[in-house]
């Protein structure tokens, strides 16, 4: 690629070597034409078409050119940036409104089948087995887990009987059963003065809870595929799996 070396430069440089071996030109807008120059190379180098440099400088013949001869781009080269620059800019926001519009769209369109899908679901028979506070906790969990994208989990009744173990030792305790934070008896979330109808939304928000986000997690992992809850006292034990 030849460099663009002004007259202010030149004048300043001793050396015609150095001038030559640049491959220099005479102005940011004359330039000087070289052994082995064509035009389209240098309508390329200068960001300007071989048909605006032949009508600029009247070239007859754009095939012959002589080196030596200086050849013009004053006025050309700004407008043709200009021009792409416009021409990018128009094509960047045109693209970007075109993004956004895909993208509300999609917004709109998922929320609206996540919505739908979420409020026609029966959840009820996931919980069958339960009685009607677990069937709650059960029903609320799945309805997360729907909104997701995740699969439901169904209520087990032996998981359900080690919740209750779990849920009288914490009773006895007066706080979480013994092992909890190792989880000796699987996953298992707790949660104390908490009503069924709340207590998802409180495991989901992290809501007074110790060791965040752990309940969350719980509620939407997705390898999951059953569950058992217990209510003793004020104690609501989860055990999945």
């Amino acid at each position: 690629m030849k460099n663009n070396v002004t007259k202010t430069i030149l004048a300043a440089l001793a050396s015609a070597t150095a001038f030559a071996a640049a491959g220099a030109h005479a102005s940011a807008n004359e330039i000087t034409i070289q052994d082995g120059d064509t035009l389209s190379q240098i309508a390329a180098n200068n960001n300007v078409t071989v048909d605006e440099l032949v009508a600029k400088n009247n070239i007859a013949n754009p095939d012959l050119i002589i080196a030596g001869n200086t050849i013009s781009t004053d006025g050309i080269a700004g407008a043709s940036a200009s021009s792409d620059v416009q021409a990018s800019a128009d094509e960047n926001v045109t693209a970007s409104a075109s993004d956004d519009t895909n993208t509300q769209a999609t917004t709109n369109t998922n929320t609206q089948a996540q919505a739908a899908t979420t409020s026609s679901v029966d959840y009820s028979t996931y919980s069958a087995g339960a009685n009607g506070s677990v069937q709650t906790i059960i029903n609320a969990m799945n309805a997360k887990r729907a909104a997701a994208g995740l699969a439901p989990v169904s209520y087990d009744a032996s998981l359900a009987a080690t919740a209750a173990s779990r849920a009288a030792n914490a009773e006895a305790n007066g706080g979480l059963p013994t092992g909890h934070f190792q989880q000796v008896a699987g996953p298992e979330v707790v949660a104390i003065d908490w009503s069924p109808s709340a207590v998802v939304d409180a495991w989901y928000n992290e809501t007074g809870m110790v060791a965040a986000p752990a309940h969350r997690n719980w509620l939407m992992n997705a390898s999951f595929t059953k569950v058992g809850f217990a209510i003793v006292g004020d104690t609501i034990v989860g055990i999945a799996g």
